[in-house]
Order: C-alpha cells, then structure tokens, then sequence
C-alpha cells in the first residue's frame, strides 16, 4: 500500500519569527552607518589627539631649548661639582629658569640635571625653578593659567637629588632635545615633559634642562572635539533613519502590497486587482513581478474552474454508477425473482380468465 499523500512544504504553516523586508533592509543599511561613523569618531579623535600632541611637544622642546641656551655649561658643571644650593651660580641660573618660566604659563616646572657615568639608570637634579622656603611666590595670572593644573606645593628638591622616575626619552634628552609622547598625570594635574642638552663651552653635553607642561589643552580639545563628533553623528544617524525609512518604505511597499495579494489567493480569493502593484511606464523587477503573477493567478483560477467542473461531472458519472449497481443487486435477489415470478403468474391467470 502507497504512503498517504502528504501536502507539500509550502503549503504547511512554517513555524518562525517573521521578519519584515523594510526591517532586514533598514537593520543592515543602519548597522554599515553605525560601523561607518565609529571608524571617523576613531579617526578623528587620533588625528586630533595627535595634531595636538605635535603642537604641545614643539612648544615643549622650544621651550626646553630656549632655557637650554641660556644657561653657561661651564658654569652648571662647576655648579654640580663644587656647588652649593643659592649659592650665587645656583640663584643666577634658578632665577634665568623662572624667566623662561614666566613666559609659558602652562609650564609648571622646568630643572637642570645630569646623569653620571656609572649610573645609567638615574639622574640627578641641580637646579629648580622653584623658589626657596620661605620666599613668597608672585601672584598667579589667572587670564593665562589653566585651572586644569596648579603650582605644585611640594617643596624645592634639593641639589643632587636623585630622581629615579625616569625615562628614556629624559635620558636621551642630555644628548639631543625631545619630548615624551604619553601624558602624566598627578594630584596637580596632567604634564607632558620635554627635554634640551646644556652644552659647555667646547660644545659637549654637560646636563639638560627639563620642562614639565600642563596638558590641559590636549584634553581639552580631544573632549571638545568629542562631544562636537558626537553630536554631529548623533544628528546625522538621525537625519539617516529617516532618509532610509523613506527608502525603505517606497522600495518595499509594492513587496508588500504584492504579500497582501498573495495572501487573499491563498485563501481562495482570485479576484484581486493587480493594477496599482506596477508601473505601465517605468518597470522594474517589481513590476515584472507582478505582471507575471496576475498571468499565472489568472491561469491557476482557469484550472481551478477547469477542474471544479470535470469534478462534478465525475460525480454525477459516480452517481449514476451506484444506481445502476443497486438497480442490478436489487434485479438480482431472490426477493425480486420470486416476485417476478408471482406477476407472470398473475398475469397468466388473467389471460386465461379472460
């Protein structure tokens, strides 16, 4: 025996989520912009990040440069190798540093130090730009100072102190000018730190100066230029949700249209109108679509009718069939011979009776 006739795949209700045509659109076309604008939010923050870390480190080494020239190798050796902290050398070259000082507010700190032969892994401070305990600061201008960073109230480090929290560029820094390229930051706020060589009078290094530079307006302007990216993505996602809602919408609105119809066939409706689902000027797939659709609708409601009538001349044929098979079985019972039998016998009698 056959396996019974099963329906085919797409006439079983397919079990799923249903996705709309305008949301896959929409979630794909969204998804490449968001991706699109986190990539320029990346690149435009680097770009300016570093455009403005070039700039700071230009003015960092000009400064440590300017400060560097001014200052008598000669002396500075001397200073380090028999000098004493304000003594006359140390006061001169302390006070020419906060000259130079005065002339950058963003610059916080700027010292001299040295490295010795053997000890490759430290420096050693000589002079400071701070002043000494006991002397009273001027005013701070605060049209020029940045309120990111402060003066730093630590007390003046003394001479020949060794500082141990180097790098390598502070290191090089005694031989060729330069500046570090990673911000610092402490309780007095966030520095980038440049370097100049001291040179003595036969034109060698005998030290170097050291400039720390308040990085507020890095920061700044990355924050600024952060918030003004956002802002402007935010309202350009927006102004595109739009535009590709639109889009989407008249790209996908024949689709649908075309679902509706197909739908209410489906269900046995046949009479649908096709007209407004394509263009009789401009076609595009779409179009084709549904011009191809009413042919084929109208092809299968043609079988459908062919077939409804040859069903029903079938079963009057069947009709017919089982009435002559109840005829004949009735014909063929003895109930019906016996019977026949009795009527001729009947009739018999009333000839012979006539």
């Amino acid at each position: 025996m056959s396996n019974p006739t099963q329906l085919p795949t797409s006439a079983v209700e397919k079990t799923g989520v249903f996705v709309g045509l305008r949301t896959k659109l929409m979630s794909a076309l969204m998804a490449l912009f968001i991706l699109a604008f986190v990539a320029i939010f990346i690149w435009m923050d680097k770009f300016v990040t570093e455009l403005a870390m070039r700039n700071l480190q230009t003015d960092l080494i000009a400064t440590a440069k300017t400060a560097s020239a001014g200052i008598d190798g000669d002396a500075h050796a001397a200073l380090f190798d028999r000098g004493e902290i304000d003594d006359a050398a140390y006061t001169e070259i302390a006070d020419f540093l906060r000259s130079v000082q005065k002339t950058n507010p963003q610059a916080s700190g700027v010292y001299t130090y040295v490295q010795l032969p053997n000890e490759t892994d430290r420096v050693k401070l000589v002079v400071s730009s701070g002043y000494p305990p006991g002397v009273t600061p001027p005013p701070v201008d605060e049209s020029t100072h940045s309120d990111s960073c402060q003066a730093s109230t630590l007390p003046r480090p003394d001479m020949r102190e060794d500082y141990f929290d180097i790098s390598p560029t502070m290191v090089a820094g005694i031989q060729q000018a330069g500046a570090e390229t990673e911000l610092w930051s402490d309780d007095w706020g966030t520095w980038l730190s440049g370097y100049a060589p001291i040179y003595n009078s036969n034109g060698e290094s005998v030290g170097a100066v050291g400039v720390d530079m308040c990085a507020s307006d890095v920061i700044a302007l990355q924050q600024s230029i952060r918030r003004n990216v956002l802002i402007a993505l935010a309202i350009s996602l927006i102004a595109l949700i739009v535009v590709v809602w639109i889009i989407a919408t008249g790209i996908t609105r024949p689709v649908q249209a075309l679902t509706n119809v197909a739908d209410r066939i489906g269900s046995g409706d046949y009479e649908q109108d096709f007209s407004s689902l394509y263009s009789s000027r401009i076609q595009d797939e779409v179009d084709k679509l549904a011009s191809v659709f009413e042919l084929m609708v109208g092809k299968v409601y043609t079988r459908e009718q062919n077939l409804r009538a040859r069903v029903q001349q079938l079963e009057i044929m069947i009709d017919q069939g089982k009435r002559e098979s109840q005829v004949q079985q009735i014909v063929e019972s003895d109930f019906f011979q016996e019977l026949q039998g009795k009527v001729s016998e009947m009739r018999n009698r009333f000839k012979k009776e006539d």
